[in-house]
Order: structure tokens, then sequence, then C-alpha cells
């Protein structure tokens, strides 16, 4: 566990889990300022004496953190609250507020007015997707059905996964294709049937596009004005208006497809970033894309 900028404490070591109800006891007086006992006791199924137990080893840890308040029988954060269990990541509280379905992993008690768009799901099959981790686990080749775009109806392919990849709409697995003899994309919505399984002579070591990185030097359009870029440039978290983004060279083209920067043309208000370093990058992505 990272350390934050809080007081430690040199005092005995706390068990996993009472660990896991510091950080909820942390991340409760963070993001939403308040905490009660109730809350350990019906989040985690604990007693109210383990919970009062929690609540004081956390004031042991950070006394400068949390202050009861008798007015609103709850438990505060001092003006002066410096985490002490975990720096606090925004994107990670986010994340939290999109992914209720997994309250065992979700410390998020108050909800803020929430809108959410929604986008096609794209499919996975359950034997499918099983069949997969199974060959990428034990090294082996399976053979498939696989309706590509480039083929009027679904063909066999005999493939051998070593890793799967999300482009932010769809999941695929990275695999060598015999076929082909070379490492390609395989979309798992595309997979119709797995039919056998057997021995893979491929090496998937071999997959330089996946083993290798590539920086994506990302800045605001040239096209915007100095406030617009500016605008755009916190909107990144960009450093004197650039930002580096890097990726798998397996996975640039979709990085670039996602901000909209796979095309060459496109005006400051349709493509409000543009890529520095594109006549770096364009050959080395055009052989995997």
């Amino acid at each position: 566990m990272h350390q934050g900028d809080g007081k430690s404490s040199t005092a005995r070591p706390s068990s996993w889990g009472q660990q896991q109800r510091l950080e909820f006891i942390e991340f409760r007086l963070f993001w939403e300022g308040r905490l009660n006992r109730s809350d350990l006791i019906e989040y985690f199924g604990i007693s109210r004496p383990q919970a009062s137990l929690d609540v004081a080893r956390y004031i042991e840890l950070a006394p400068d953190n949390i202050i009861y308040d008798k007015t609103q029988k709850a438990y505060l954060p001092s003006r002066g609250f410096r985490p002490a269990i975990a720096s606090p990541q925004p994107a990670a509280y986010l994340d939290l507020l999109v992914s209720p379905s997994r309250p065992q992993a979700n410390f998020v008690g108050w909800m803020p007015p929430l809108g959410l768009l929604k986008y096609p799901h794209r499919q996975v099959k359950t034997s499918v997707l099983r069949q997969v981790l199974l060959a990428i686990r034990e090294h082996s080749m399976i053979r498939v059905d696989y309706q590509s775009m480039n083929r009027q109806g679904p063909t066999e392919r005999e493939i051998s996964p070593h890793a799967i990849a999300y482009d932010g709409f769809r999941w695929h697995t990275r695999a060598y294709c015999h076929e082909h003899k070379s490492f390609r994309d395989f979309v798992f919505g595309r997979i119709l049937k797995v039919h056998s399984v057997s021995p893979s002579s491929a090496d998937h070591r071999q997959d330089e596009a996946w083993t290798t990185t590539l920086d994506l030097v990302l800045a605001p359009h040239h096209g915007l004005s100095a406030g617009q870029k500016n605008a755009v440039s916190l909107d990144y978290g960009m450093k004197k208006n650039r930002l580096v983004v890097r990726t798998r060279r397996a996975l640039a083209f979709y990085v670039l497809r996602q901000l909209g920067l796979d095309k060459t043309t496109g005006g400051p208000r349709s493509q409000q970033v543009v890529l520095l370093n594109r006549d770096e990058i364009e050959p080395l992505i055009s052989e995997t894309s």
C-alpha cells in the first residue's frame, strides 16, 4: 500500500481485513466528508465493537485527520486532512461511479446525480472467452470459426492467442494467425465457435508490435485560439501544451482512432488535438492496423 503524506504510526501492523476497513474509513472521509460506525457495520458485516476498534485504529494512524461532530453524530474530516493510507486518485473514484454493479469492491456510499452515455454492447460469448483464456494460459492453438470484415462468410482459422486487449469499445485477442503467418487482432464478437485445442508452435515473444512501445506526442490543434489551446491543455493534463501517451505499438492504431487522430485532416472544432510525431508513428502502425 502506498503511503500518503499523513502522519504514520509505528504501532502494531493491521491485519489485511482491518487494512481494508481503514481504507474504507479514509475513502468515506475524503470523498464523502463523513463516516458513521454504522457504515462499517453495514458494509463489512462486522460488530459495533469491531467498528469502534477500526475507527480508533485510524485515529491512532492519523490523529490530525478526523474529528467527531456531536451534532451530526458522525466522524468528519479535519480542515487539515491529508490522506494517510493511500493517495486518492480522481480517476479511481470516477471509475467506481460507473461500476455500481460491483458492491463488494465499491466504497461509494453517497452517489451524486449521474448521467452516463450508453453505447451498444459488443458481444463476447462465455464459451469463446473461456477457451481463449485457457489457450493463453496453456500456450495452445485453437481452431475457430471467424467472421472477418474481408470475407463474405465465416471461415475456419487456426490461431494461437497470447493476450487480450480492450480498445475502449470492444475486446479482442492478440494471436498468431497460422494462415497468414503473422500476429493479428481477433475481435471476440466475431469468433463464432472454438472447435479444437492443440499444442502451439508459435512464440508470442516474436510479436514485436506487442512487446514494443510507442510514444504518441499530442498537442492542441494549431488552429485553436490561445484560450482554446489552454482549455484543451487543461482537459488532457498537458504540460507546456504537450502530452506524451505511451502505448504498445499493436494498440497505437486504436488510441489514434479513439482520439479522432486516425485521419490526417480535420478542423480545430472536430479535432481539438493533433499528433505531432505523425511522420514517425504512421509507418510503424500501418503494419498492425
